[in-house]
């Protein structure tokens, strides 16, 4: 559905030059479909003609950056929250002080950093 919506608002919208994607579904629930519908703007996506940016960094998405046909990912760290989760709340449940907000960090994709963004 997320590829359909996409497909719907580019051609109700000719002259549109971006996209925000919050979360990753049309990149990773559908990829071929993505794909096909990306692929013939590989080339302004690459000027920077057109510019597409989506939350998360899972499956099929960092391929999909590699090929060119997104131009960033912004992805949040699961296995961090995990990590941090119970220590954090120990302090809660002791009285301490926790920061608020409590930053895991953030992997930041691009055509050009796919191979090194992913913290692991």
């Amino acid at each position: 559905k997320g590829v359909q919506a996409m497909t719907d608002i580019l051609a109700a919208n000719p002259k549109l030059d971006a996209f925000g994607i919050m979360g990753g579904w049309p990149l990773f629930g559908a990829p071929q479909p993505y794909r096909d519908l990306f692929k013939p703007m590989a080339d302004k996506i690459a000027k920077n003609e057109f510019v597409i940016g989506a939350a998360d960094t899972i499956g099929d998405e960092v391929a999909i950056a590699r090929e060119g046909l997104v131009t960033a990912l912004v992805g949040q760290r699961p296995f961090e929250m995990g990590y941090k989760a119970p220590s954090v709340m120990l302090d809660l449940i002791q009285g301490k002080k926790v920061d608020d907000p409590v930053f895991t960090g953030l992997d930041e994709c691009t055509k050009d950093t796919v191979d090194t963004c992913i913290q692991k």
